[in-house]
């Protein structure tokens, strides 16, 4: 099985301009006014910029997908040629919704996917469920630690800080 974007939505699309900082990303790539917090669109952010560092042609935040009989949204895509990559983001722990997805992109032949999650959260039962597809990297889990705070405009300051502490403090 193919997993393709879905024709009937326009997907946004991001530029690697919009990758400088959050708040570039932000203000070109609006977060969701049904999400409260920043910190799932912060994951898209980093995830959208990793993958146009890995040269990814074509980035896109939110775009519906299908594969098979099921058309559902995904956090962030990234297209080189027919090949995909899914970005599915979760500010806490794996939520069911995502293993669903999980289960069906496991039969996409043409697609790997990354799953961000906070290091405070619970995997679920991502490293047991899927454990073929973890080994055989077609599933990457990543938990990752969020910022201490959810101030769109002190996150950049705040990565910012800490590169160049490590960069010069020798550590």
């Amino acid at each position: 099985m193919k997993l393709t974007l879905d024709p009937t939505c326009e997907p946004i699309r991001v530029l690697p301009e919009h990758t400088k900082t959050y708040m570039a990303f932000r203000s070109d790539i609006l977060k969701p006014a049904h999400e409260d917090a920043h910190l799932r669109h912060i994951f898209r952010f980093y995830i959208a910029r990793a993958l146009f560092n890995q040269g990814a042609e074509r980035v896109y935040i939110l775009p519906s997908v299908r594969l098979n009989d099921h058309t559902f949204i995904v956090d962030v895509l990234a297209q080189t040629g027919d090949k995909f990559i899914v970005g599915l983001c979760e500010p806490g722990s794996v939520t069911p919704e995502t293993e669903q997805r999980l289960e069906w992109l496991k039969e996409a032949e043409n697609a790997e996917t990354v799953i961000v999650h906070s290091q405070f959260g619970d995997p679920g039962s991502l490293p047991t469920h899927f454990e073929a597809q973890l080994a055989s990297k077609k599933f990457r889990l990543l938990a990752v630690v969020p910022p201490p705070f959810d101030d769109a405009y002190e996150y950049d300051i705040w990565m910012f800080e800490l590169t160049f502490r490590d960069l010069f403090g020798g550590e």
